[in-house]
């Protein structure tokens, strides 16, 4: 498992530091990732065809998910959570026969087209390995 959080830390770190504001932390069984627009998100994944994608700002939620519930989705046992927990809709962004490594990039890519439209309120600044955002006045 441990191996499976280090290969989402990584792809994150490689891929998606315009949108995350420190290094993916490592808990002993998820990945929590912190974006620029306050946001965080928590990525569970077990095993291959298992997974969890949960995403909160504040009291909103998108969640992507493989738990066994929810059978009337046309893309069980995939499904989101959107908004609220009981709003529930098919998975349109991970595939079960995706590697780790491709769902994290799918749903990050997801969640770049979401807060991406936020960069432009943003000067970024290197700051070591990862980008520093500065709020700009309009």
């Amino acid at each position: 498992m441990m191996h499976r959080l280090i290969v989402i830390a990584r792809c994150t770190e490689e891929h998606f530091s315009d949108i995350i504001i420190e290094a993916p932390i490592i808990f002993s069984d998820k990945v929590r990732l912190l974006f620029i627009d306050g946001s965080f998100m928590d990525i569970r994944y077990p095993v291959d065809s298992k997974y969890s994608f949960h995403w909160q700002l504040e009291d909103e939620i998108i969640r992507i998910d493989t738990a066994p519930h929810h059978r009337q989705v046309s893309t069980y046992p995939r499904h989101m959570h959107i908004g609220k927990e009981e709003n529930v809709v098919k998975d349109s962004v991970t595939e079960i026969g995706n590697t780790v490594e491709e769902n994290v990039k799918c749903v990050l890519e997801f969640v770049r087209s979401t807060v991406g439209k936020y960069v432009g309120y943003f000067q970024m600044v290197e700051c070591g390995m990862f980008p520093v955002f500065i709020i700009l006045p309009y």
